[in-house]
């Protein structure tokens, strides 16, 4: 292994463009956007057929995730495992949502065994922008199948599922199973298992395609613990999939990352916030709000240091997987 190439590693994100975004990644974090669209989702981090991130610093550049995962394993990883597929097992996404998503749900294990080309998806929501936004989250109490699926032909859904309003720093678990939408004036950091596998139950009359057998198919009806499992401190979520912290640090104190352990960080706030370590040769990676960064496991003496105080969500694979 070449120790020059192992550094934090920054990424290209992807854009992609959906009916219900917007610019707002300009207005938060300076992107310079595609012109003349809407954009929804800014993949962060991920390894898919339909996109994978690249690397934009250092003596990796141009290099995607795919080809990281393979050629560094254990040593991007630590003892955390790729996916069947060989691929990194995490994705990371900034949404920016300017109308209402689609109510919509993303199938467990035992639906994605059952259903041909499904994957597993279970995710997390942080709050990093909210005016007046709103999520759906999981069924009022007391709904059923046949109740639902009355609603959804009576284009009465929305009254059968929990509406939270958040504010900026708001933070929901939505494991598989859970039906959900984002609602307009929300800007959200997305944690997520790498899966684009989603069912659409309404598209709130827009003409998408939607997907009612699919979605009845995997919808948990029986009550659904959302809490977030491990919250505790700074720890917002422990799954056995990845583990999400938020960390505030003031100006010029650093913080020193997990040692062993494969770290993303999205950058929440701050400026001039420096990515360093101890290893023999220096690659020193600089980033501001809105970036991602991800540390190696085999990365030596990790640590984040901004001259104005910064804070960030701190996503961990497992020690084993």
């Amino acid at each position: 292994m070449n120790l020059s190439e192992i550094y934090p590693y920054k990424f290209t994100p992807i854009y992609i463009e959906k009916i219900w975004g917007g610019r707002n990644l300009e207005r938060l974090f300076g992107r310079e956007l595609p012109p003349d669209v809407s954009i929804g989702e800014s993949w962060e981090l991920a390894d898919l057929d339909l996109g994978a991130s690249v690397v934009s610093n250092g003596p990796l550049a141009g290099t995607s995730l795919t080809e990281l995962t393979r050629r560094f394993g254990a040593g991007l990883l630590g003892s955390a495992k790729p996916l069947d597929n060989g691929r990194f097992p995490l994705l990371l996404k900034l949404l920016d949502a300017n109308d209402i998503l689609s109510l919509q749900v993303h199938p467990d294990a035992r639906a994605a065994a059952e259903i041909p080309g499904a994957a597993l998806k279970t995710e997390c929501w942080y709050a990093i922008d909210s005016r007046d936004g709103y999520i759906y989250k999981g069924l009022a109490p007391g709904v059923g199948p046949e109740q639902f699926r009355e609603g959804i032909e009576n284009d009465t859904v929305a009254k059968l599922v929990r509406r939270y309003d958040l504010a900026v720093g708001d933070f929901h678990y939505l494991p598989a199973g859970t039906v959900h939408a984002i609602g307009p004036g929300l800007v959200v950091a997305e944690v997520q298992t790498p899966s684009d596998t989603t069912y659409r139950v309404t598209d709130w009359g827009r003409g998408r395609e939607i997907h009612v057998e699919r979605s009845m198919q995997c919808i948990h009806f029986t009550p659904v613990d959302d809490t977030s499992p491990g919250a505790e401190g700074d720890t917002l979520l422990v799954t056995e999939f990845f583990t999400v912290s938020r960390h505030a640090v003031g100006p010029d104190a650093p913080y020193a990352t997990p040692a062993g352990r494969c770290v993303a960080v999205m950058l929440l706030d701050g400026g001039d916030v420096e990515f360093r370590h101890s290893g023999p040769v220096e690659q020193l990676t600089l980033a501001a709000a809105g970036d991602t960064v991800v540390l190696p496991a085999s990365l030596p003496g990790g640590s984040i240091r901004s001259s104005t105080g910064c804070s960030f969500l701190e996503i961990t694979l497992p020690a084993s997987a």
